[in-house]
């Protein structure tokens, strides 16, 4: 089985990077001007770094699947890893071994059949897991963590501010119509609104209506929908919507 890398794009994190506790072996990417004070913070993990003329998420996450072909993206803000599936008693949380070896056993999936994006639930909810369906073929893949196999064709907008993960869902859709998503596993965020650096510095209200907009006049209104929610978040919520 051919082994992807594991990378975490990551920018004035370099005290408060979760993800390394909970996957073996990834890789963290920053800037070229950060590079020496995330080795100093984080020693025992490997750090990448890109140019610093490689500025917001969109065009760093261009820049890592160029420099590593397929690759699985994982934010720096992961807590645990949860199997959505359990019965009483059995064990929620996936440790940093079985994490790594679920992505590269979940790459080689996709890989087998060939679909080129994969990734996981978004909701840790038991009630909103489908034993019927454990894997799905189509959606919305989860930005916070997801794998993207080489030879895709497959590119970020840099035009996107906040929504990368529709935009990539939607345009692997377009090309290839198939993605591959494990329905039992949930990758965990903390703090993703209210922590410093990442997309915080990038992410408002203004940006969400931008993107919406954007999103809309390239894929359609049909596929790309305003989302009904009794709390919404923002008003510029949306929902992928697929014919397929």
């Amino acid at each position: 089985m051919e082994e992807i890398k594991l990378v975490i794009p990551s920018h004035k994190r370099w005290t408060s990077i979760r993800t390394t506790s909970v996957v073996n072996n990834a890789i963290i990417c920053v800037p070229d001007s950060q590079g020496d004070i995330y080795r100093k913070c984080n020693p025992a993990d490997e750090v990448v770094t890109h140019p610093d003329s490689v500025v917001r998420l969109q065009a760093k996450r261009n820049w890592i699947y160029k420099h590593f072909g397929s690759v699985f993206m994982i934010d720096d803000d992961i807590s645990a890893v949860r199997r959505t599936y359990t019965a009483p008693g059995e064990p929620i949380m996936m440790n940093p071994k079985e994490v790594y070896e679920l992505i590269q056993h979940t790459a080689d999936m996709a890989r087998q059949m060939g679909v080129y994006l994969f990734g996981f639930a978004d909701t840790p909810n038991p009630v909103a897991y489908n034993p019927m369906k454990p894997v799905q073929l189509s959606g919305l893949v989860n930005g916070c963590a997801f794998g993207l196999l080489a030879g895709s064709g497959l590119w970020w907008d840099t035009a996107i501010k906040c929504n990368c993960h529709y935009w990539i869902s939607a345009l692997n859709a377009y090309k290839h119509r198939m993605a591959y998503l494990d329905m039992r596993l949930y990758f965990n965020q903390v703090d993703t609104f209210v922590a410093r650096g990442g997309q915080a510095e990038h992410r408002s209200i203004d940006a969400e209506e931008k993107d919406f907009a954007y999103l809309q006049g390239v894929f359609g209104s049909d596929v790309i929908t305003g989302k009904k929610s009794k709390n919404p978040r923002h008003p510029f919520q949306k929902t992928l919507k697929l014919p397929f």
